[in-house]
């Protein structure tokens, strides 16, 4: 979508409250029922709705930052799933949002953060019932309050003025019709929960705590579109490697004669391998400077690699007498600055 700031008009570093109100101002002014018939209107409407709905959802001009899908990274994640944003201001309007968006949460490895792929889930949700169309109605007849128009007019004051909106009746919900007896399949909910296995991109440089958008794959609502599903991505610990903010540390264990002679080996790492030169009598840490995850503007942190020396366990007198004929006489503890 655009940039949320520019469809409201401010800067980016406007506060919570410059949001709400630079919405207000601009709701009002393309509000389908002062506009009727104005397909442009409309259409800047739901901008102005969807750039609130974003801006809001991570928490106003000062908490985010914009990731490299072009989406937002939010600091507290749970607060997309407590907003209601549009919905709570023009709940008395009667007029109908998306329905509820849905978290899943996905582990991932190390590799899948280095090599771009796809992986597919099953998840449960709500749909609306193929046998009542969502009516939730087996039988049914016209709303006596609204006479099966669905809508009401009344006098409302909101943004500092009176004015006089079409609203959803109370009573039927704005469908025009009121339940007699309920679908059998739905129990009169007009939803029924169903299992589907949907795809989930996974690209490269993702993050703990990123997280990307399928659209429409959230909860039904009876009279919009679906909400969305958000997928959270949990990096799962791995057996070779640690994370250290943006590095990648690790222990290479090496026989004492490698430490003495050096070696060159083919170190197996999350994207394939890495060729890592060992000269003699180095003990590391050895640091492959851009080898490490990706950082929030694509930069790359650092692999650290611990070198330890994979010891015998326990020698016999023999082979300590083979050690001191090898190394010569004892050099005592030294401690020097150089």
């Amino acid at each position: 979508m655009e940039d949320p700031y520019r469809v409201l008009g401010i800067s980016p570093g406007a506060s919570e409250e410059e949001i709400k109100k630079a919405f207000k101002t601009m709701a009002k002014k393309y509000h389908p029922d002062l506009n009727q018939g104005d397909k442009k209107a409309e259409e800047k409407f739901k901008e102005v709705n969807e750039a609130y709905r974003v801006l809001m959802n991570k928490g106003g001009g000062s908490s985010q930052q914009e990731n490299s899908q072009g989406g937002f990274n939010f600091n507290d994640f749970s607060d997309i799933f407590n907003f209601r944003g549009f919905e709570d201001i023009f709940r008395n309007f009667g007029f109908s949002s998306k329905g509820e968006d849905l978290r899943y949460d996905l582990d991932i490895s190390l590799e899948d953060v280095f090599k771009p792929s796809v992986k597919t889930v099953k998840i449960k949700h709500r749909v609306v019932c193929s046998v009542c169309s969502g009516t939730g109605a087996k039988e049914r007849e016209t709303c006596s309050k609204c006479h099966g128009s669905g809508k009401l007019r009344r006098n409302i004051h909101q943004f500092g003025s009176n004015v006089v909106f079409t609203t959803a009746c109370d009573r039927c919900g704005g469908t025009g019709f009121t339940i007699k007896k309920k679908c059998d399949n739905c129990g009169g909910s007009g939803f029924v929960l169903k299992e589907e296995t949907i795809s989930i991109p996974i690209r490269r440089g993702v993050k703990e705590g990123d997280y990307t958008i399928i659209s429409g794959k959230g909860e039904p609502s009876t009279n919009g579109e679906n909400g969305d599903l958000y997928v959270v991505f949990h990096v799962k610990k791995d057996d070779m490697y640690s994370i250290a903010g943006i590095n990648l540390k690790t222990r290479l264990y090496l026989d004492l004669r490698d430490i003495l002679n050096g070696i060159e080996i083919d170190l197996p790492v999350p994207w394939g391998s890495e060729r890592l030169t060992v000269s003699a009598g180095e003990t590391g840490p050895i640091i492959l400077k851009g080898k490490g995850l990706y950082g929030n503007r694509g930069q790359r942190g650092d692999l650290i690699i611990d070198i330890v020396v994979d010891l015998p366990k326990k020698l016999g007198t023999k082979e300590l007498n083979e050690i001191e004929k090898i190394l010569g006489e004892r050099k005592p503890p030294k401690v020097s600055a150089t």
